[in-house]
C-alpha cells in the first residue's frame, strides 16, 4: 500500500515554447517531493522561485513542457480529478452568485450525484462558518469569507489535498488569522494541507516547511530546524564559513518574526527558551515560566 498521496521524481517544467531560438530557462529544475496523507506542507519562497508552479504541477493542472516522474496514491488516484486551488483572489474562479450556489455548481461540475449535492454543500459551509451566509450575495462578502467560499467548494467535493496559494495575501492580519485558524482545524481533523505563502508569521510548529530558490528546493524540514541555529554550526565551524551559526532561515535571506529574533538574543545570553516560541503570545509565555 502507497504511503504517500503524490509523490514527485526529477520533476523539470519548461514554459511552453513555439519557437526554438526563444526557449527559456526551466521554471522548476529536477525537483523530488513526497506528500504523505495528513501532511501540513509550508512552501516558501519569493516571487518567482517556481513555488505556485511546483503547486499547480503537484495537483495535476497543465504548467508547461512536464518531464521527470510523477506518482499519485491510491487514494488521489481514486479522486480521478485535477486537486482544486485557492487562489489569493477567490472571485476570479467563483461562479456562483451566493456561498451555496458557487458551491453546488461546483459539486455539479465534478459531476456528484444530484441527490447529494445539497447535503455536501451544508456540510462544507458549516465547516467553514459560513452556513448562516449561505444565501448572502458574494459581491458583500469580505475577502475573508470569499476565501473560505472557495475553501468550501474544495471540500465539498472531497479533494484529498487542499492547496492553498498565498490565500491570505490580499487580507487584511485580521482576516489573514481567521482564514489560517480555519484551515488549521481542517488539518486537525485529518486534511492534507499545501499552504504557499510569503509570510514567516504563518508557520507553526509540526509544519513541513519547503523553501524553493530559482526553481529548486533549497530547504526541506521541520519550522524547529528552519529556525534552529544551532543546526548549522556544525557544518560551519569545519569551514570558517560567513554562516557560522546561523539558521536556515537567515541563510536563505528570510527576516524571521520579533518573536524568534528575541529568543535568539535570549540565547546569546544563555536563556535557552525550547520549544522556540514562534509568535508574542508564546514568547510572553515563555518569559513568565
Amino acid at each position: 500500500m502507497n504511503d504517500y498521496l503524490i509523490r514527485v521524481e526529477g520533476l523539470t517544467v519548461k514554459p511552453r515554447v513555439f519557437d526554438a531560438a526563444s526557449e527559456q530557462p526551466p521554471i522548476i529544475r529536477a525537483v523530488s517531493l513526497a506528500l504523505k496523507e495528513g501532511d501540513w506542507l509550508t512552501l516558501l519562497g519569493s516571487n518567482g522561485s517556481g513555488k505556485s508552479t511546483l503547486a499547480k504541477a503537484i495537483a495535476g493542472f497543465p504548467v508547461g513542457e512536464k518531464s521527470g516522474t510523477y506518482l499519485m496514491g491510491s487514494k488521489l488516484a481514486a479522486y480521478k480529478r485535477p486537486i482544486p486551488i485557492v487562489m489569493q483572489q477567490p472571485e476570479a474562479s467563483m461562479l456562483g452568485a451566493t456561498p451555496w450556489e458557487d458551491v453546488v455548481l461546483m459539486l455539479e461540475q465534478h459531476g456528484i450525484a444530484s441527490d447529494e449535492i445539497a447535503a455536501l454543500a451544508e456540510q462544507s459551509l458549516r465547516l467553514t462558518g459560513l452556513l448562516e451566509r449561505k444565501d448572502q450575495a458574494v459581491g458583500t462578502l469580505s475577502g475573508g469569507q470569499k476565501q473560505l467560499t472557495a475553501i468550501a467548494g474544495c471540500l465539498a467535493v472531497n479533494s484529498p489535498v487542499l492547496v492553498l496559494d498565498e490565500a491570505t495575501a490580499m487580507l487584511d492580519p485580521e482576516a489573514s488569522l481567521a482564514i489560517g485558524e480555519q484551515v488549521r482545524e481542517l488539518h486537525a481533523a485529518g486534511g492534507t494541507i499545501i499552504w504557499i505563502t510569503q509570510k514567516l508569521a504563518e508557520l507553526r510548529h509540526g509544519d513541513r516547511v519547503v523553501v524553493m530558490e530559482q526553481g529548486q528546493i533549497v530547504f526541506d524540514g521541520t519550522t524547529a530546524s528552519f529556525y534552529e541555529r544551532h543546526a548549522i554550526l556544525k557544518d560551519a565551524a569545519s569551514t570558517g564559513s560567513e554562516d557560522e551559526g546561523r539558521s536556515w532561515c537567515e541563510r536563505l535571506g528570510f527576516e524571521a518574526p520579533y518573536a524568534v529574533q528575541t529568543a535568539w538574543e535570549l540565547e546569546k545570553l544563555g536563556i535557552v527558551i525550547k520549544p522556540l516560541p514562534l509568535t508574542i503570545d508564546r514568547l510572553a509565555e515563555a518569559l513568565q515560566r
